[in-house]
């Protein structure tokens, strides 16, 4: 079964989409999307239908990261979030 990613908002600064998973919150850069551009950014949708498609890719580069492993290429690209606590 697939773990399930919510995907929250966009950051703009980044370029990048804020994801959560049961391992951690990431970033998800836009970068990684470059097979759907067709303009500057892809469209909302397009993204959220890219992370839908790819959301077990994206949850083991979460999980590699949350522990201290590097994902493999090109997920590596992924950014996890340090909550502050």
């Amino acid at each position: 079964m697939t773990e399930k990613l919510i995907v929250k908002s966009r950051n703009v600064a980044l370029e990048a989409y804020r994801v959560e998973s049961a391992k951690g919150a990431a970033y998800v850069p836009e970068c990684l999307m470059d097979r759907l551009r067709t303009e500057a950014r892809p469209s909302h949708q397009s993204a959220y239908e890219w992370i839908g498609a790819h959301q077990r890719d994206i949850s083991r580069a979460i999980a590699a990261l949350a522990d201290g492993r590097t994902p493999r290429a090109p997920y590596d690209l992924v950014t996890l979030i340090e909550e502050a606590t």
